[in-house]
């Protein structure tokens, strides 16, 4: 049995053989497509080499996919046997040159969106415990680390994934949360509704033999019911082990092949990890943002690469008179080093035999080249690639040094739409119902039984382009004097969580005290700063009488 027939199997049984079907459309589609499930497999493989941003391992696969891989989908694949990459891995005496680009746009949206202030609480007076909760699991999983270098960048690079909710007590008292990338999960959708998910873990033996396990989850009529299963690999066949066959593995020994069953929740413990829809595989799975854009980064690499190999064939060309070198004890002229070159000789002496010189010992040729054409050009396709994602200024592009923080804001518009629509995405179908859940686990593993409880998750992402510290204190101040703005929130937007404790402590009374003495009508007659003036305390207005300068008091 293959993995794909295997899969296809499970979707069948689980989504009650119900499918997705296109219609004429996808008909059509598949006419030249083999297999379908490689096909998005293989392109799942290239998206992660291009992420990856090493020239060798972009040569090795498109070598590997020329001359294997492409066999596979001749039709389908015409275009990419026509790729610089793929072409050039014919040719062994080539520069290369890989740009970068594709790690660059999708690290810099990392960064952009950046880490949010999580807090969580219920409706009653279990806030501080369910919050506090809530930040020990996610600082036992180092949940924060997996969110910026693996689930974030992964899920922009292949299209999507899953957080996995777990328990082993022998490793963690807490829920065990674990991302998986888009190769090691595959969706169950039925009427557009997700009705399972099978998470897929390798593991070798000490003897080189390979295996699958396979945990399935589905919720059955508000139950949760998970399966775990255990194959044996060879090459992409897998062959089903038993119970038995299992516990004779080093290694396997613990896994239980007996199905769980938690009644009354109708939540997988898991979560899908998608930001953008795809409609041509309409079946649940995420779009890469890379789709559409392969062929501009080959285009950008080729043209890199022919800078850099015009480069080297401007290089100056020295034609030596090998009558003027030196000679080796055969009688070999011996020629020069490519660097410390020294000469002696020149027009009008002798050669080594003595006969005289009436030639330039050496003669040097430079080829004139434009290498202009090629930045411009490099220029112009980076501009396409980024476009519809982000601003050119957010990349370095063009941006003009004197601009404040309003103009460069008004540049990096389409950056800042872009980013709005990853945090939506990150938020409401990520983030909330994942930390949900892992509340919901910390209760099974106490007491065996959830409650379904609906916890009050508050995720906050900061500004993009935020001002510089001047320009908010200045902003904040004017807020602040004007009584727009508490002495809390004042506090928050301008330090955020740079203080500690004491720090904010010290801040806070200072402030108080400050507000109090500004809102005495006597600080300033008083002079002290401090008190109000005593009933016996008088003004002292000197020899003039009480009433208006220049107008005599009686009239």
């Amino acid at each position: 049995m293959r993995i794909t027939d295997y899969l296809n199997e499970k979707i069948i049984r689980i989504a009650g053989g119900l499918s997705e079907f296109g219609g004429n459309q996808e008909t059509d589609r598949l006419i030249f497509i083999n297999d379908k499930r490689r096909l998005l497999e293989d392109k799942l493989k290239e998206y992660d080499i291009w992420y990856q941003g090493d020239s060798d391992e972009l040569l090795n696969f498109y070598t590997v996919q020329t001359n294997i891989g492409y066999n596979y989908e001749p039709i389908y694949n015409r275009n990419k046997r026509s790729y610089f990459w793929s072409i050039s891995s014919t040719e062994n005496d080539v520069k290369r040159t890989h740009s970068g680009q594709p790690r660059n746009i999708v690290d810099t949206l990392v960064s952009l969106i950046g880490r949010p202030e999580v807090a969580a609480g219920m409706k009653d007076n279990k806030i501080q415990q369910a919050d506090a909760t809530l930040k020990a699991v996610l600082k036992e999983n180092k949940f924060w680390e997996t969110y910026t270098f693996e689930q974030m960048p992964m899920t922009l690079v292949e299209g999507w994934g899953c957080y996995k909710i777990d328990w082993d007590t022998d490793i963690s008292k807490y829920p065990i949360i674990t991302y998986y990338r888009a190769k090691d999960v595959d969706f169950i959708y039925s009427k557009k509704r997700l009705r399972g998910i099978i998470f897929k873990d390798y593991f070798t033996d000490g003897k080189s033999r390979n295996y699958l396990i396979t945990e399935t989850r589905a919720v059955v009529k508000g139950n949760l019911y998970i399966y775990t299963e255990v194959f044996r690999m060879s090459d992409e066949d897998i062959q089903p082990m038993t119970a038995d066959q299992v516990a004779l593995v080093e290694g396997l020994e613990n896994v239980q092949l007996e199905p769980v069953i938690i009644k009354d929740f109708n939540k997988f413990l898991a979560v899908p990890c998608v930001f953008y829809k795809d409609l041509v595989n309409n079946d649940g799975y995420g779009r890469s943002i890379y789709t559409g854009k392969i062929d501009l980064f080959d285009d950008l690499d080729q043209c890199l690469s022919q800078s850099a190999n015009t480069v080297r064939r401007s290089t100056p060309v020295e034609y030596f008179n090998t009558d003027f070198l030196e000679r080796d004890k055969n009688n070999l002229p011996i020629m020069p080093k490519v660097y410390d070159r020294k000469y002696t000789s020149f027009q009008g002496g002798r050669t080594i035999d003595g006969v005289q010189n009436t030639t330039q010992p050496v003669q040097v040729t430079q080829p004139q080249l434009q290498f202009n054409e090629y930045s411009v050009e490099a220029q112009n396709i980076l501009l396409q690639i980024i476009s519809g994602l982000m601003s050119p200024a957010t990349m370095g592009i063009d941006v003009a040094k004197k601009d404040n923080a309003d103009a460069q804001r008004e540049k990096e518009k389409i950056t800042i739409f872009t980013r709005n629509v990853l945090i939506e995405a990150e938020t409401e179908n990520i983030l909330k119902p994942l930390f949900n859940q892992v509340l919901e686990a910390v209760q099974l593993m106490k007491d065996s039984q959830s409650t379904c409880d609906d916890y009050s998750i508050s995720i906050k992402y900061s500004e993009f382009a935020d001002d510089s510290f001047e320009n908010k204190l200045q902003k904040l101040g004017e807020a602040y004097v004007k009584g727009t703005i508490s002495t809390d929130m004042y506090l928050d937007k301008l330090y955020g969580d740079t203080l500690s404790t004491t720090e904010r402590d010290r801040e806070m009374k200072y402030l108080k005290e400050r507000e109090e003495k500004d809102t005495n009508p006597f600080d300033e007659v008083n002079g002290k700063g401090d008190a109000p003036l005593a009933e016996d305390d008088e003004f002292d207005m000197g020899d003039e009488k009480p009433g208006f300068k220049g107008v005599d008091a009686g009239e």
